[in-house]
């Protein structure tokens, strides 16, 4: 009896090793780097999408930049596996009203908490220690684009900047023109589109490789510094959307430059018609 008892013992231990090992390993598999940037929605327990707030990471020099909601930040993070730790987090210094500023304080303060992350699809979770005290969404899609696909009839461009009390909302769609200077785009003006602007828009889209726009380089990163609006372009297909990351406003990626130049006018022009 004695020896069953034993060799019971030892087949549970073994197993239990072989799990601990399995476990070890599952929580050594490497994530994917994370770039691109992503619109934080939930901070804590609170929904904070209206709040706009949204950051950027920069895998090629691991550099970290967003918009809080009142000021920019920027800095520096490091990941291994899944785990990443923020450093040398440094911000604008403008006052904003109290609901706003301490969402962004609260923001700033998680942000050096972070001990782990996980992604799934497009949306990632920061997490301290087991908490979740962020997460948010990335709007880029690794879908590939059909040589067949349409893109005049279902095709949105989105042009967005955000800085220290500023903040430019422009979408653009075959038959309408959308603008704001509202973060909560409560106020939205609404224009019909020319139709030989959407035409000549369209030719620029079509001029750019839509699906790898996440990879872009921007020319300069002033708005990690708040040197610059921070802007985003997105070129929307049906429910697809692909997104540049951060670049300085006025100082757009080559690969788009165009395509944002383009998208300005058309609104410069729009409302002062």
């Amino acid at each position: 009896m004695k020896i069953l008892v034993s060799l019971f013992m030892l087949l549970a231990t073994l197993n239990s090793c072989d799990s601990s090992k399995k476990a070890i390993e599952n929580s050594k598999k490497m994530q994917e780097p994370i770039s691109g940037t992503y619109n934080i929605t939930q901070l804590g327990d609170t929904d904070v999408s209206s709040n706009k707030i949204v950051i950027n990471f920069d895998d090629t020099n691991n550099k970290v930049a967003g918009f809080a909601g009142c000021n920019s930040f920027f800095g520096n993070y490091s990941i291994e596996n899944n785990t990443i730790s923020f450093g040398s987090i440094g911000s604008s210094r403008k006052l904003c009203p109290n609901p706003i500023m301490d969402i962004e304080n609260q923001l700033l303060k998680a942000l050096n908490s972070v001990t782990s992350f996980s992604t799934q699809e497009n949306e990632i979770s920061f997490y301290s220690n087991d908490t979740v005290v962020f997460k948010g969404t990335n709007s880029i899609t690794a879908s590939k684009r059909s040589a067949t696909v349409n893109y005049e009839d279902n095709t949105t461009v989105k042009y967005q900047t955000v800085a220290r009390g500023s903040f430019n909302y422009i979408t653009i769609s075959k038959t309408k023109l959308l603008i704001s200077k509202d973060q909560n785009l409560q106020k939205i003006d609404k224009f019909n589109t020319d139709p030989e602007d959407w035409k000549a828009l369209n030719k620029l889209i079509e001029a750019v490789e839509v699906e790898t726009i996440h990879n872009l380089v921007p020319p300069s990163t002033k708005h990690q510094y708040d040197g610059a609006p921070l802007a985003t372009l997105a070129i929307i297909h049906g429910d697809v959307q692909y997104m540049t990351p951060a670049f300085d406003h006025g100082n757009p990626p080559e690969a788009v430059k165009a395509l944002v130049n383009k998208v300005l006018s058309i609104k410069e022009n729009t409302v002062k018609n």
